[in-house]
């Protein structure tokens, strides 16, 4: 049994379940906006979740595919909601050894100035990048970097922007809501898929827009990675607690590898319908 943690609303958990269910390999989706049951113990022998009308003891999953968790409704009170958000998380942490990925993981990318320190720490290249509402710590940051630097949230959900002097007047509004802000690197994207395992898929993303996401119409080529990136990228999943991942790098017009982010459900899709890499089967050989 797999569990695809998504919904049918959502495009690749859809994807994989499909996929899944046309190989007849028996699978659920958990949406955490129905709130299921769940029996869960420190022992586990009996653990089991009832998904759809259906008890699947836990021994039985094979594996979780983490696509998009939506948390738990707010119910009728503040006790209901951090009980029932404690219960599910709780069981999730859990499973988290057949988890691609794990809520830990997933939590990690939501504080991505968090992420940046772990990699910087352990000699990962990144950009310079801090997090703040201090609107003199922006401007100082902003001229040291000769004015040629992106802002983006500190949690995700919007695009990337460069950072304009015009900006600059209304940096009041910093206060209300940090950002990070990074210096730009100029050059290319690249996008790595890469699975504990050691299958590394990496391409070119050749797109109009600062952030590839904005522009539709962006190529996407494969790309050969130094032996060495590759083995940052590993590094990377292992320090992050990832069992894979679409990594997001910057390949500078000077030719150095300077990497953004790692991110825990990356869509996969699309590149792969660009490139041909088999991403959709390595995860599914993983899962089960």
């Amino acid at each position: 049994m797999i569990i695809v943690i998504g919904s049918k609303e959502d495009f690749h958990s859809q994807y994989v379940f499909n996929k899944l269910t046309t190989q007849n390999i028996k699978v659920k989706y958990l949406d955490s906006r129905k709130f299921p049951i769940i029996n869960w113990s420190p022992e586990g022998e009996q653990d089991y979740i009832i998904l759809d009308e259906e008890k699947i003891y836990i021994k039985d999953i094979t594996g979780i595919y983490w696509r998009w968790y939506y948390g738990v409704t707010f119910g009728t009170s503040d006790i209901v909601y951090r009980e029932k958000t404690s219960a599910l998380e709780s069981f999730l942490c859990s499973v988290e050894p057949i988890s691609w990925n794990s809520l830990q993981a997933v939590e990690l990318h939501r504080k991505k100035g968090l992420q940046s320190k772990i990699m910087q720490d352990n000699g990962i290249r990144i950009p310079k990048t801090i997090v703040t509402n201090d609107a003199n710590a922006l401007e100082k940051f902003y001229i040291e970097n000769n004015k040629n630097i992106i802002y983006k949230p500190v949690r995700g959900g919007a695009y990337t922007q460069k950072l304009k002097d015009e900006d600059l007047l209304r940096k009041e509004s910093l206060i209300n809501c940090p950002c990070q802000l990074q210096e730009c690197i100029d050059g290319i994207d690249i996008r790595v898929y890469a699975f504990e395992t050691g299958e590394i898929y990496a391409g070119e993303i050749l797109a109009q827009s600062l952030d590839f996401r904005a522009d539709e119409n962006a190529k996407i080529n494969k790309h050969n990675l130094p032996k060495k990136i590759q083995k940052d990228c590993l590094k990377i999943m292992k320090l992050l607690g990832l069992k894979y991942s679409g990594i997001d790098i910057r390949l500078s017009n000077s030719g150095e590898y300077v990497f953004i982010e790692a991110n825990p459900a990356p869509m996969f899709v699309h590149f792969e319908n660009m490139t041909g890499y088999p991403i959709t089967d390595t995860l599914i050989k993983n899962l089960i």
